[in-house]
């Protein structure tokens, strides 16, 4: 489709997904309104030996149930994970959120633990926690526990989970973002399919800004399991 000179960008436009790291210490953000997106997560290793993420296919968004009567490309391969066992898919929810300490809008991989904490916060005060205007900020303590990466405990500080009203220069933050699903597109089975089969010969072209996104996504999903 040909495109309007006013559209024109002359170029390919950059996605490159800003992921929120959590620090040791209160990490504290928004979650910003319909951005909660379900997933359950493939981890493949390929022939290069990085680590791709596929959704799983039988995973529904909208209702949060598994259809196992849908075709499944990471399934159909029957592969294996390190220990000789089927591989599993993984809960990997996201959602986009203001980083207070940065001020950006960003993309938070969540850990069920600390959505569940914000689950039951939000039933005991009866508040909605990402309306604008009394939706409250997550504060999130991330404690170390031994010397091993996954030695990590978050908990929520649900004492100081206040309802605020979203600043006006924060709420600016929000004009033209793209949607969730648009960020993040379900792949048909055959899409899915050819990714995964050229990721596993080890001829997938990658770019380097999506293998920079997977890598950040990889990292959290790793820290927050």
């Amino acid at each position: 489709m040909a495109i309007n000179f006013k559209n024109l960008n002359g170029g390919a436009v950059k996605s490159n997904v800003k992921y929120m790291k959590l620090v040791e210490g209160v990490n504290t953000f928004r979650i910003l309104p319909d951005t909660i997106l379900p997933a359950y997560t493939y981890w493949v290793k390929g022939a290069n030996g990085k680590d791709l993420p596929f959704d799983a296919l039988q995973f529904d968004r909208d209702t949060e149930t598994f259809e196992n009567s849908k075709p499944c490309p990471v399934s159909d391969q029957a592969l294996l994970d390190t220990k000789g066992e089927p591989l599993r898919c993984q809960w990997s929810y996201k959602c986009r959120v203001i980083n207070e300490v940065s001020g950006a809008v960003e993309i938070l991989q969540l850990k069920k633990g600390i959505l569940n904490d914000v689950i039951e916060v939000s039933q005991q005060v009866e508040v909605d926690p990402t309306d604008l205007d009394t939706g409250f900020w997550i504060p999130v303590v991330k404690k170390k526990t031994g010397s091993n990466a996954f030695n990590v405990e978050y908990s929520v500080q649900q004492l100081k989970c206040k309802s605020t009203s979203l600043s006006q220069e924060n709420r600016d933050k929000m004009e033209g973002l793209k949607t969730m699903d648009e960020l993040f597109p379900k792949e048909t089975y055959a899409q899915q399919s050819e990714r995964l089969l050229k990721h596993l010969r080890g001829d997938s072209a990658e770019s380097a800004e999506s293998a920079s996104s997977s890598a950040a996504s990889k990292e959290a999903v790793d820290e927050l399991s």
